[in-house]
């Protein structure tokens, strides 16, 4: 279950910065009212909308989670979405990724490993 919700989170990101991406972000005029427009408008866009979608499903499933599974094991495991995130941008998005970031998202991946193994010896 957290590596669909990790899935869901990491899928709305990307649909969210491709949405935002094809309207050319959320400026709509100076000063609060216009940032308060172009948000209005970028929600209603079809990608965006989806992220929030994916979002909602994900919270809801997120619920379930904290209902079966301890907090300091749950919420760490949902740092992974970090690790897909940088790789779903890379290959939809066409964002390049620094050596830098590969060694980061290897040591969230360690880190993450680290705590399940702990999990599973201290049942």
């Amino acid at each position: 279950m957290i590596l669909v919700n990790v899935a869901l989170g990491s899928l709305g990101q990307i649909s969210l910065k491709h949405g935002l991406n094809s309207i050319g972000g959320i400026s709509g005029g100076p000063g609060a009212l216009g940032l308060v427009s172009g948000a209005l408008k970028a929600i209603f866009t079809p990608y965006v909308f989806l992220g929030f979608a994916l979002y909602g499903i994900s919270a809801i499933l997120w619920l379930n989670i904290l209902s079966q599974v301890r907090l300091s094991i749950a919420y760490p495991m949902i740092s992974l979405s970090y690790v897909v995130v940088v790789i779903l941008s890379s290959v939809l998005l066409r964002e390049r990724i620094s050596p830098i970031t590969v060694g980061g998202l290897l040591l969230i991946c360690i880190g993450v490993s680290l705590i399940g193994f702990g999990y599973s010896t201290n049942r």
